[in-house]
């Protein structure tokens, strides 16, 4: 047994020693988050942390005769101060101004690594024999931030579409290096839309940029955050001739209540309340100005944190959305009466021509809006056993169950426990 307990501590021992140890953690974190994706066409080569872009830096890849690989890789060594030898050639090129890897070596595949250069007119174009070049300052920054097994992502995409941290999305087209990817009206939208940023650039500005390939990237859209109760969404809002829009159906999706777009008028209903609407691609949007409205509430515009915070009543049950369809009745709220009860697990029979709600078998006292039964802050105790209180500063109405407590003793036989 002493044997036993000193194998024990001499394990967590070891354990606390390797954690302890200066950077470790750090480095193991920086393996397991990072991630570099270098893109041909652009030649650019991108460092992610998070799946946050931390850097982008211009690069020189393979000539034609010789290209770039594609496809999925990872840090395999790191070297400062390489040596180079010369393709076909018996000599060696030691590490100096003769060198044309520079005085970093990131290794990614054999014979292929990313790497400084003496050349720094090379970068940008493509006339290597298949390595990634950087400037010298830039491969040096890239060393220290990676470490071996970091993965390493090469892609051939002549378009790129992007929004970078301020918020401005933006698109480029890039040059055909190895003759691989024709670029079309029709595949910059399919590229668009798979960003969700279809239907936001114009057609006449789209056919400009693939006639001219500006070899950059253009902007075209100014994103916004939207918060919604404090809690980051991850809907954007998108400015358009001064306007912010929001994107209203996948908004009231996520808030679990519903809104109908009308098409032919172009407008946006939800609970007898109707806002104008607009459509970009297969995405509907409102003015935030209208926002409030249509679902109630309050905004907040945020300068610092280019964001919209919007106040909006929600319902939560035992801490969880339930429902963004909350009514102002007087000094009460009222809520869906069929959301909550499906939330409970209620036996409720609605009977939308009479106006009548059944709650395990027994009426209900209940008001119709939009065709739909809801259920009042003071009458919800008695309708469901639920306890409600209302949250002013968060526009949030939170409820509890039960109530009351319930006595299960009723249901047992005689001499049954009751735990």
């Amino acid at each position: 047994m002493g044997m036993r307990m000193c194998r024990r501590v001499l394990w967590v021992i070891f354990c606390l020693a390797l954690f302890a140890l200066p950077g470790y953690a750090q480095a193991m974190e920086q393996e397991a988050l990072s991630k570099i994706i270098i893109n041909i066409p652009s030649r650019t080569l991108e460092l992610y942390k998070n799946n946050t872009l931390v850097k982008e830096y211009p690069v020189g890849v393979g000539k034609p005769s010789m290209p770039t690989p594609t496809g999925e890789f990872s840090i395999i060594e790191k070297e400062v101060d390489p040596c180079w030898y010369p393709p076909g050639k018996d000599y060696i090129v030691p590490s100096g101004p003769d060198n044309p890897l520079g005085y970093r070596w990131i290794g990614f595949a054999p014979l292929y690594g990313i790497h400084g250069t003496n050349a720094p007119w090379s970068i940008g174009l493509a006339v290597s024999n298949g390595c990634v070049r950087m400037q010298e300052e830039d491969v040096e920054e890239l060393f220290e931030l990676v470490d071996c097994e970091t993965s390493v992502s090469i892609e051939y995409e002549r378009i790129k579409v992007r929004v970078d941290a301020r918020g401005r999305g933006s698109i480029g087209i890039y040059s055909d290096i190895y003759g691989r990817q024709p670029v079309t009206l029709a595949s910059v939208k399919q590229a668009l839309a798979q960003a969700g940023l279809d239907g936001l650039a114009d057609e006449s500005f789209l056919r400009a940029l693939i006639r001219d390939i500006p070899e950059k990237q253009v902007v075209f859209a100014q994103f916004h955050n939207l918060k919604i109760n404090g809690v980051l969404r991850p809907e954007r809002i998108v400015s358009r001739e001064g306007q912010k829009q929001v994107p209203v159906l996948a908004l009231a999706e996520s808030l679990n209540t519903f809104v109908n777009w009308n098409e032919d008028q172009q407008t946006l209903t939800r609970q007898n309340k109707t806002v104008p609407g607009i459509k970009h691609g297969t995405t509907v949007y409102v003015n935030a100005e209208h926002l409030p409205d249509l679902v109630g509430g309050r905004g907040i515009w945020d300068e610092s944190e280019n964001c919209l915070e919007l106040m909006l009543p929600v319902a939560n049950f035992d801490g969880q959305l339930l429902s963004g369809d909350i009514v102002r009745v007087g000094n009460h709220f009222a809520i869906p009466a069929l959301t909550l009860a499906k939330a409970l697990g209620e036996r409720v029979k609605w009977q939308a021509d009479t106006g009548q709600l059944f709650v395990q078998g027994r009426p209900a006292s209940v008001m119709v809006i939009a065709g739909q039964p809801f259920v009042t802050s003071d009458t919800i105790g008695k309708v469901y056993n639920v306890a409600a209180a209302w949250d002013d500063q968060t526009q949030t109405m939170n409820l509890s169950y039960p109530l009351h407590p319930i006595d299960y003793s009723m249901y047992l036989n005689p001499g049954d426990e009751f735990l």
